[in-house]
């Protein structure tokens, strides 16, 4: 062997190792390809947690906002009705201020004009603080406003009327207070109707 041919022998067998070991190093860098069906399966999981979260935040927000309505209106009311006993109890005396006023003689001249003052400024001050009259004279008789102490027959009247107010009733806000006490006019021959109708069903008891 020549000494150009030992020369060249080492870089063929140089070669010869090197080109093996970078085919392997390259096969060894090579990444394994996703698998596109397990990826697609936790995306689709995924999107169904969001979407579970969303509906559980909504539902919360939800129910949050029907709490904090409610406890608006609670506290409303309870502002509107907190005086109501205190109101009740003044109605006796705007009772007698008007009895006073409406008795035969009575609070002559100036007197009276005093008792008229007070009685326009206590009704102002109840009404500011959500006090309603309930005086039904002559409108139709209402049990859920009215209590009716006695009832006449009338022919002139196609329904039960309220034709006297003994004591006015009061509201406060929505809320009944205390009930008019009235006389109620009926139709002709409705006492006697209801009165055989009573008799009736204490016959068939």
């Amino acid at each position: 062997m020549s000494d150009e041919e030992r020369r060249q022998a080492p870089e063929e067998d140089v070669e010869t190792g090197i080109e093996p070991a970078g085919d392997a190093a390259q096969t060894a860098q090579e990444p394994l390809a996703p698998d596109k069906d397990a990826l697609q399966e936790e995306l689709a999981n995924l999107q169904q947690e969001i979407a579970r979260f969303r509906e559980l935040y909504l539902r919360k927000l939800a129910d949050f906002d029907n709490y904090r309505k409610r406890q608006e209106r609670e506290m409303g009311d309870f502002r509107r009705y907190a005086n109501g006993e205190l109101l009740r109890d003044c109605l006796p005396v705007l009772d007698n201020l008007e009895r006073a006023l409406a008795a035969p003689g009575g609070a002559a001249g100036g007197l009276r004009e005093g008792v008229e003052l007070v009685l326009r400024q206590f009704k102002d001050v109840l009404g500011r603080n959500g006090l309603a009259e309930v005086d039904p004279a002559g409108q139709p008789f209402d049990p859920t406003l009215h209590e009716a102490i006695s009832r006449n027959e009338d022919s002139r009247v196609q329904e039960p009327t309220v034709v006297q107010v003994l004591q006015k009733g009061y509201r406060l806000g929505e809320r009944l207070i205390r009930p008019a006490l009235v006389i109620v006019a009926v139709p002709a021959g409705s006492v006697r109707q209801a009165n055989v109708g009573q008799s009736s069903e204490g016959t068939n008891g």
